[in-house]
C-alpha cells in the first residue's frame, strides 16, 4: 500500500488554523482527506466546526480531546489515527494540534517506526498571528518556540490585521532562524497555498505578498543522504564555507561531537543542528567560544563551517 501523505498543522491559540484547513478541504472537494483534531478542552469544538464546514464524504474528521496527544493523551492517539486510517483510507492525513501542545512529540510518533509503512510525514506549516511578531512574552513561550522551530512552512496569517512593520519584522525574524525554512509565507483567512503541503528536499526563502500571490520559487534539488553517509555542500561564494547533511536516523554522541568541533582549528564560525540521543541541540561556534542550545527542529542533522582566512 502506498503510505499516506501527512501535513501537520500547527500555531499557537486563536492564529486561524482550523480556518486553514477548511479552506484546504473546500479546494479539494474530489480526494479523500482524513483529519485529526487534538482539542487541549474536553468539549470538541474545532470537530464540529470542521464537519459542519465540509460537505460530502471525501472528509473524515476524528478527535483527541481533553489536552496535547503526547502528553495527557498519549494512549490515546495511537487507537485515533489506526480508526481514522482504517475507516476513512484517506489519500492525505492532516493533523490539528493543540495550540497548547508539544508537536515536536507529536512528529516523532508520526515518523516512528509503527507508522514508517504506513505515513509518509511531509512539511509542517506553523501559522503566526501579526501580534505574536512583535510580542516578546509570546516568543519567549516554550511552546510557541517549539511550533516555530518544527516548522518546515513559516506563515504569517492574518495579513489583514497587520499594523505597518509587521511584514518587514515577520520577514526579518523568519529569515535569521535556524535551521533556515523551506518557505516563509504570509496570507489571510487562513488560505494556503495546497503546494506548500508538499515541500521538502531544498531550503527557499520567499515572502508571499498576499492570498492572491501564491508563487513559489523552485527549492534546490538536493540528494538525500543515507545512514551513516553523509552529503557535503560546498559554498560557491567568495566565503571558505561548506557544510554537511545527515540523515535523520544518524545520531551523534554529544561529548565527542562537542569535542571535536569545539576544538577543530581554523574555524571562525560554526553551527549545527544534531540529533544527540533523544534530543537535538544546536551547536553555535564563534571563533574559541561555544554554546548548545535545545531545539525542536525534527528532520535531517546539519553542520556549516567556515573556515579561517
Amino acid at each position: 500500500m502506498p503510505r499516506i501523505p501527512t501535513n501537520v498543522i500547527t500555531g499557537f491559540l486563536g492564529v486561524g488554523k482550523t480556518t486553514a484547513i477548511l479552506d484546504l478541504l473546500a479546494r479539494n472537494p474530489h480526494e479523500r482527506w482524513a483529519v485529526l483534531v487534538n482539542e487541549y478542552g474536553e468539549v470538541s469544538i474545532d470537530q464540529a466546526i470542521l464537519e459542519g464546514g465540509t460537505s460530502g464524504g471525501n472528509v473524515t474528521v476524528r478527535e483527541v480531546a481533553g489536552g496535547c496527544v503526547c502528553c495527557a493523551t498519549a494512549p490515546y492517539l495511537p487507537v485515533a489515527l489506526h480508526l481514522l486510517l482504517t475507516e476513512a483510507k484517506p489519500t492525505r492525513l492532516i493533523v490539528e494540534t493543540t495550540g497548547l501542545g508539544h508537536p515536536g512529540r507529536l512528529l516523532d510518533t508520526l515518523r516512528g517506526a509503527n507508522y514508517q509503512d504506513r505515513l509518509d510525514v511531509r512539511a509542517t506549516l506553523t501559522l503566526v498571528a501579526p501580534d505574536d511578531v512583535t510580542n516578546e512574552f509570546i516568543h519567549t513561550n516554550p511552546i510557541f518556540r517549539e511550533q516555530v522551530e518544527i516548522a518546515d512552512v513559516l506563515v504569517l496569517n492574518k495579513l489583514d490585521a497587520a499594523k505597518p512593520g509587521d511584514v518587514d519584522a515577520f520577514q526579518k525574524w523568519g529569515n535569521d532562524l535556524f535551521p533556515p525554512k523551506l518557505l516563509i509565507a504570509a496570507t489571510q483567512q487562513g488560505r494556503l497555498d495546497p503546494a506548500w503541503l508538499d515541500l521538502g528536499g531544498g531550503r527557499s526563502l520567499s515572502l508571499v505578498a498576499d492570498e492572491h500571490d501564491h508563487a513559489l520559487p523552485t527549492p534546490p534539488e538536493y540528494t538525500n543522504p543515507i545512514p551513516g553517509h553523509p552529503i557535503r555542500h560546498q559554498s560557491s561564494g567568495e566565503a571558505r564555507a561548506c557544510g554537511w547533511r545527515f540523515h535523520a536516523e544518524d545520531v551523534f554522541d554529544e561529548g565527542r561531537l562537542l569535542g571535536y568541533l569545539g576544538t577543530l582549528a581554523g574555524t571562525s564560525r560554526l553551527k549545527g543542528v544534531f540529533r544527540v540521543a533523544d534530543d537535538r541541540i544546536v551547536i553555535n561556534r564563534s571563533g574559541g567560544s561555544v554554546t548548545v542550545t535545545p531545539t525542536h527542529y525534527r528532520h535531517d542533522s546539519r553542520v556549516e563551517i567556515f573556515r579561517s582566512r
